[in-house]
């Protein structure tokens, strides 16, 4: 007997074997038990997610001569036929290739006469989106009053491209694209079934490369099955898929994030030289920034459809990241991506991303620029530095969850063991920039948040640093000695300092943020910069 390939060989017989669409399998089954069976449906929806099957378990539970609990019996003459692909009353035709108007006409003829042994004539059209503007009108009329034993089930990837006027002539259903977790499960017990030993990571590598599309993803099986024989390895979907190892992109993201332009492009190099299309890997790294952003939010990898393995090293990244360095990168990738799909040089385009990704900290504070045009005396130095947080910071992303007052919180009794200094807080408010420019060559992070914070002093002469989140108050904790090493150099004393986690008033905000207005457009221009 010749072989059958895993996407024919396991083809659902049975409405409950349809895999993540109970949402439509069980109308079509009620609609049945209760009499009401339309005349013409849609299914739409993602390739590979179950349509033509879920059209052919209909047109054989229709004229099954003895359905059994919603399902066709499999057994009789009628199934048979239709599981064979030989019955007289079910007419599968291809949208592609007989889209004209002659062949609607000739459907409208045939439609005429009824079934030759079921109950229903039953026409399953598929990609019924590639049927021309002419063809569909000449379907209106027989869709709207077809003969009583017609049943027509147009399938199709792109919904919007039916005509309204078709649309409203039919019962439409939409397919979902298959979680993760469910394609796993088919996939293991095919595996099983077929004496295959493959561990969970491969399983799981197979699905995400399916994308969703269960027919995709039992082709992929089928095809490592026959690369690897009876043992199916992690590696050896890896070589035979071409699929890029996730851990490259936590390399990149931590080159890129420290500064290492000729790192990263060590990595796309290597990447290149093993094969790899380079517009693919640029997408694969947004999709990865887009978890490790995801991962910083939500305080945990359990949302993401990776091994265990990874989503440790993914909430191990995440833990000490900056929000908004990990999404100014994903927009600007994602930005570039467009270019770098349709572009002939391809490299030379990812080479620049990546470098630009490396020196984000280089670019100029708007404020500074605008305080240069106007004659002002800056906040902000107006040379080049290593991190610029206000211009750092995306204007429109939102930031997750309402900030909440929060008991006192108070830094180790170490950081509290000098005497308080002689300077009130009025005359380290006015000094406080020269404070943040003796910070800002040695943690430029850091010099960025202290431009933020609110500045107030205790009754016991103790100055305190305000924040509202935290990441800003854990941050502040841990680089407590810089502060107060920069604030003695400034002011010639020592200061004792405590960080607390409460909304801070504009009374109390050492520095107001500016708000910048229609000569921004002017400044870029001039400066031929880019607002981030």
């Amino acid at each position: 007997m010749s072989h059958q390939v895993i996407s024919l060989k396991y083809r659902p017989q049975r409405f409950e074997d349809v895999v993540g669409q109970e949402h439509i399998t069980v109308t079509l089954q009620n609609a049945l038990k209760k009499k009401r069976l339309g005349h013409a449906y849609i299914f739409s929806g993602p390739r590979g997610t179950g349509k033509t099957t879920t059209a052919r378990l209909l047109a054989k539970l229709v004229n099954c001569e003895d359905p059994k609990d919603g399902n066709p019996c499999n057994a009789c003459v009628s199934c048979r036929e239709i599981t064979e692909g030989r019955s007289m009353d079910v007419h599968e035709i291809d949208g592609a290739s007989n889209r004209g108007i002659d062949s609607i006409r000739d459907l409208r003829e045939q439609v005429k006469y009824p079934p030759t042994r079921g109950k229903y004539k039953v026409y399953i059209i598929d990609e019924f989106h590639q049927i021309t503007k002419e063809a569909f009108n000449a379907l209106l009329k027989t869709l709207e009053e077809p003969p009583k034993h017609i049943l027509f089930i147009f399938a199709t990837t792109e919904l919007h491209k039916v005509l309204p006027t078709i649309l409203s002539r039919c019962q439409r259903f939409e397919f979902r694209r298959i979680p993760i977790p469910r394609v796993m499960q088919l996939l293991r017990e095919i595996a099983d079934r077929e004496g295959a030993a493959i561990d969970d990571d491969a399983l799981m590598l197979i699905a995400k490369k399916g994308d969703g599309s269960i027919r995709d993803s039992e082709s992929i099986l089928e095809q490592v099955i026959a690369f690897s024989g009876e043992a199916v390895s992690y590696e050896s979907i890896l070589n035979m898929l071409g699929v890029i190892r996730e851990e490259v992109f936590f390399d990149l993201y931590r080159a890129l994030n420290e500064g290492s332009a000729g790192c990263a492009l060590a990595l796309l190099d290597d990447m290149l030289m093993r094969g790899y299309d380079a517009a693919e890997f640029v997408t694969h790294f947004s999709i990865f920034l887009r978890d490790l952003y995801i991962v910083r939010v939500h305080g945990s990898a359990e949302l993401l459809n990776t091994s265990e393995t990874l989503r440790k090293e993914y909430e191990t990244l995440a833990r000490n990241q900056d929000d908004h360095t990990i999404v100014r990168m994903l927009v600007i990738v994602n930005d570039h991506l467009p270019e770098i799909g349709r572009s002939a040089n391809v490299k030379i385009l990812c080479e620049s991303l990546f470098i630009k990704l490396s020196r984000l900290q280089d670019f100029r504070d708007l404020d500074a620029v605008l305080a240069r045009l106007n004659g002002e005396k800056t906040a902000v130095p107006l040379k080049p530095k290593s991190e610029t947080p206000k211009a750092e910071i995306p204007k429109t992303v939102p930031v997750p969850g309402a900030v909440k007052a929060a008991p006192v919180q108070k830094v180790p009794a170490s950081a509290e063991s000098e005497h308080p200094a002689a300077v009130s807080v009025e005359e380290v408010k006015k000094r406080w920039q020269e404070v943040v420019d003796c910070v800002q060559p040695k943690k430029p992070a850091l010099a960025g948040l202290l431009c933020r914070v609110g500045l107030m002093q205790s009754n016991g002469g103790i100055l305190v640093l305000t924040v509202e989140d935290d990441y800003s108050y854990d941050f502040l904790q841990r680089n407590d000695a810089t502060i107060r090493s920069c604030l003695k150099s400034v002011f010639k004393s020592s200061f004792n300092l405590r960080v607390e986690k409460n909304p801070v008033p504009d009374s109390d905000r050492v520095m107001k943020e500016r708000k910048v207005d229609g000569a921004v457009q002017q400044v870029i221009q001039s400066f031929e910069g880019e607002l981030l």
